[in-house]
C-alpha cells in the first residue's frame, strides 16, 4: 500500500503570509488612489487644450474668426465649469461642444475678456490669459494663452508663484 504525503501550510504560516500582505495593501492602496486622481487632473488638462489647440487650427484652416466661451447650451455664460462652446462669432453657429468630467476642483479662467477669440491667423489679441484648476489640495495645474494664441502648460515654478489664486 503507498502512502502519500499531503502538502499544506500550517496555521501559523497562513497567519504570517496574510499579515505581509495586509502590509502591503495598506501601503499599496493609498499610492494608487494618488496616481488615479493624478491621471484625472492630467486627462482634464488634456482635454481643454485639445479643444483649444482644436479651435485654433479650425479658425486657421477655415479662414475665420471663431469664438470658445463658457457655456453649458447654446448662449455664452459665466461658468467654465459647466462646460464650453466652439462657435462662429458671426452666424451664431455652434461647432462643438465639450465639458471636463466631475473633478474634485473648479476651472477658473483669468483673462481679457470671459470668452476666447482665435482670428483667421491663429492669434487671440484679446483673449490672453490663462486657466487653472483649483482643488482642495490647492492648484492643480494652468494652461496659458498668449497673445498670438499659443497655448502651453505652466511650468511648475510658476504653479508654485500661482498658488495664490486658489485661495
Amino acid at each position: 500500500m503507498r502512502h502519500y504525503q499531503q502538502w499544506a501550510f500550517s496555521l501559523p504560516e497562513l497567519l504570517i503570509a496574510l499579515t505581509l500582505l495586509i502590509i502591503l495593501l495598506s501601503i499599496a492602496i493609498p499610492q494608487t488612489t494618488r496616481l488615479i486622481e493624478k491621471n484625472r487632473l492630467q486627462a482634464a488638462s488634456d482635454l481643454l487644450l485639445r479643444n483649444l489647440q482644436m479651435a485654433r487650427t479650425r479658425a486657421v484652416t477655415e479662414k475665420r474668426t471663431l469664438l470658445i466661451c463658457p457655456s453649458s447650451g447654446i448662449t455664452c455664460m459665466e461658468d467654465w465649469n459647466e462646460g464650453w462652446i466652439l462657435k462662429s462669432p458671426t452666424s451664431d453657429e455652434i461647432l462643438s461642444r465639450d465639458r471636463i468630467p466631475e473633478l474634485d476642483g473648479v476651472l477658473r479662467w483669468a483673462g481679457y475678456r470671459k470668452e476666447i477669440l482665435f482670428r483667421s491667423d491663429g492669434t487671440s489679441p484679446t483673449g490672453n490669459g490663462r486657466f487653472f484648476l483649483c482643488t482642495p489640495r490647492g492648484l492643480a495645474w494652468q494652461l496659458v494663452i498668449n497673445r498670438q494664441g499659443r497655448i502651453r502648460r505652466s511650468e511648475p515654478k510658476e504653479d508654485l508663484k500661482d498658488a495664490r489664486r486658489c485661495n
